[in-house]
């Protein structure tokens, strides 16, 4: 009897203790679970929104912990207080039973697709963010600037950058403004220089081409269209709030962010970023607008050799180092005066002189054939470009889309007309004829180029690569092959020829076989031969279906040879392609190797040596030794 008592004594205060230490953190898990996740967590790539959603999960597995404790601790115990918690954080932050609202798996292709829906919708904006800089060098390790933005459309846009950074010596803020409005564009800041205090630069352009390239409006800082122009390339990574909005956050490298990046080349001084630096995008899950970005520095003994040559300190992958995030964001229409273009001394000229459409043919000797469909957008201007070709430039737009269609009768280049070149894609355009077509670059937006009888067309726009095409089989012409004069040129002493796959096959004493392991969305847009006078090669250019911002287009050369040509670089090293040897110059990244007597050279701007051997040992007899 007294050992019984001694036990319940004994199981009781164990029982006090017990809640004595478990109660307060029950009911702090349960009132401030967000803030012991932020307190604990939140730094580097674990943002707010990770905190608020990690807090969630600790209050539901709260649930479980007085029986986690009060219990034996048995496979059984333990198994059904995690059970418990777990159905309940299904409940709460979307696991076993997803809210359709914060939960649901959303791909990559929704996102760009919604990016292009709500484009067209867009007529104002106005948003103002701050941006937070580390290591822009040893004496200044953070910086602070504001910007705010202004849009209306199609063609007004406004930004402004103020540096409120506390410098240690004498230094020139880095304070900027670029102002469109239609026909004129106007940048100012402290020009690029040496030295900590730089001189002030302005650039003026007068009589612009609509949505010019070469004095650009940096409209992704409001819907990222060109930056998440391809999903094959844009990782989601989940779902949260910003500015108490839903938000999802995808992640692209930085080399397709640029577009979200343009005051690093208006002026002033900035951090460099490498190519393959992350940048992690929230998006307002309903406007699409972009609500922060970040980016976190990339691995990898090339980055740190790259981060080596500027100077730049350790940089954790885990922690941003560079950062944009949205104060406030509205749908306001901007006063007029925003747009007002400040007096200046000196403007270049791009020279393209409005007409009204009744006046074209006077003007222009034609008049410009119209799409019976341009993708629900409306004319916006008719304008003579200043060139050689004599043509006209019609462009439509709706909200931040736009298409350009220019057309001119008397080319007489040696390629397609427009920024369109010989190696484009040929396609088939619903209703007949053909086209030639080019993804997005960072120079220009997706185009195609059509040759008909008498008359000349090219289309550029940001519209979906399905919609531009279908804008092109809409115009009332028939679009030709291209002339043997554009397919047949010479090149020092080769002389190049574009020819299809077949007659390629059929020329050269070699198997032409295609690499099964590419970049994705990526695949063969033209073929040609080469003939050097010492027989004949050929180059197969893989170029990706939306944009060519990034990794560009990649080149296969084959020919018949024995030994690979003398090295051209002394950054040239030797390496092992599935089996035999070959060489990589990395500053061309390019691969070349030698198999069954005949010579390869695969080379892309923007692949790493991995990539260029996943795609070499996917080619033919590689791909046979790779497996073995």
């Amino acid at each position: 009897m007294g050992e019984e008592a001694s036990a319940r004594h004994a199981q009781n205060r164990a029982v006090e203790l017990t809640l004595l230490l478990s109660v307060p953190c029950l009911i702090a898990f349960l009132i401030v679970p967000e803030l012991i996740m932020r307190a604990l967590f939140a730094r580097g790539a674990f943002t707010a929104a990770d905190a608020q959603a990690a807090g969630a999960t600790l209050a539901a597995y709260a649930v479980g912990l007085l029986p986690f404790v009060l219990f034996d601790l048995s496979k059984i115990a333990v198994a059904a207080a995690l059970v418990v918690g777990a159905l309940i954080g299904s409940l709460v932050v979307g696991g076993l039973w997803q809210r359709p609202e914060t939960g649901s798996a959303l791909a990559a292709t929704e996102v760009t697709e919604g990016i292009s829906a709500a484009a067209v919708r867009l007529d104002a904006y106005q948003a103002t963010f701050a941006i937070d800089e580390k290591n822009l060098s040893p004496e200044v390790a953070e910086r602070h600037l504001t910007m705010r933005v202004w849009f209306e459309a199609p063609e007004r846009f406004r930004l402004d950058v103020v540096d409120h950074t506390d410098y240690p010596t004498t230094t020139t803020p880095t304070e900027l403004r670029l102002v469109v409005d239609g026909s004129t564009w106007y940048a100012a800041g402290p020009a690029p220089c040496a030295t900590a205090t730089c001189p002030q630069r302005e650039s003026v352009v007068r009589n612009r081409l609509p949505f010019s390239t070469h004095a650009p409006t940096p409209t992704d800082l409001v819907l990222p269209i060109s930056t998440l122009a391809d999903a094959d390339r844009v990782t989601v990574l989940g779902r949260g709030s910003v500015l108490g909005r839903p938000a999802v956050r995808v992640e692209v490298p930085f080399e397709r962010a640029e577009p979200l990046f343009p005051f690093l080349s208006i002026g002033g001084d900035w951090r460099p970023f490498f190519p393959n630096d992350r940048v992690r995008i929230w998006l307002d899950e309903r406007s699409w607008f972009p609500l922060r970005w970040e980016v976190y520095p990339a691995t990898g003994a090339e980055r740190d050799a790259w981060a080596l040559r500027f100077g730049l300190p350790d940089e954790p992958a885990l922690r941003s180092v560079f950062s944009v995030t949205a104060l406030d964001v509205s749908l306001d229409a901007p006063d007029a005066g925003v747009f007002d273009i400040p007096a200046t001394t000196w403007s270049q000229d791009q020279g393209a002189r409005s007409v009204r459409l009744g006046n074209v043919q006077r003007e222009a000797g034609f008049e410009p054939v119209a799409p019976r469909t341009v993708g629900g957008l409306d004319r916006y201007r008719v304008v003579l470009p200043r060139d050689d070709a004599g043509g006209t430039l019609v462009a439509y737009a709706d909200g931040l889309a736009f298409l350009n269609l220019g057309e001119t009768r008397t080319w007489n280049g040696d390629a397609p007309f427009g920024p369109v070149g010989v190696q484009a894609e040929e396609i088939p355009l619903t209703g007949g004829g053909v086209a030639y077509y080019e993804p997005s670059s960072d120079d220009h937006g997706r185009r195609v180029s059509i040759h008909a009888a008498g008359t000349d067309l090219y289309l550029e726009s940001n519209l979906p690569r399905s919609e531009l095409l279908a804008a092109a089989a809409a115009l009332p012409v028939q679009g030709l092959p291209m002339p043997e004069a554009w397919r047949l040129r010479q090149i020092g002493v080769a002389t190049v020829e574009r020819v299809s796959l077949e007659a390629a096959r059929a020329s050269v004493p070699f198997p032409i076989e295609l690499p099964t392991t590419l970049p994705a969305g990526f695949g063969l847009a033209s073929v040609e031969l080469v003939d050097a006078g010492y027989g004949a090669g050929v180059t197969l250019y893989l170029r990706d279906r939306d944009a060519d911002a990034g990794i560009g287009t990649i080149r296969l050369h084959l020919e018949a040879a024995t030994a690979l040509p003398p090295a051209t670089s002394a950054t040239q090293s030797t390496v092992d392609v599935a089996g035999v040897g070959g060489r990589f110059t990395p500053d061309r990244s390019q691969l070349e190797w030698i198999r069954d007597g005949v010579y390869r050279s695969l080379d892309a701007p923007g692949l790493e040596l991995e990539e260029l051997l996943a795609i070499a040992t996917s080619i033919g007899p590689e791909r046979d030794e790779a497996g073995g």
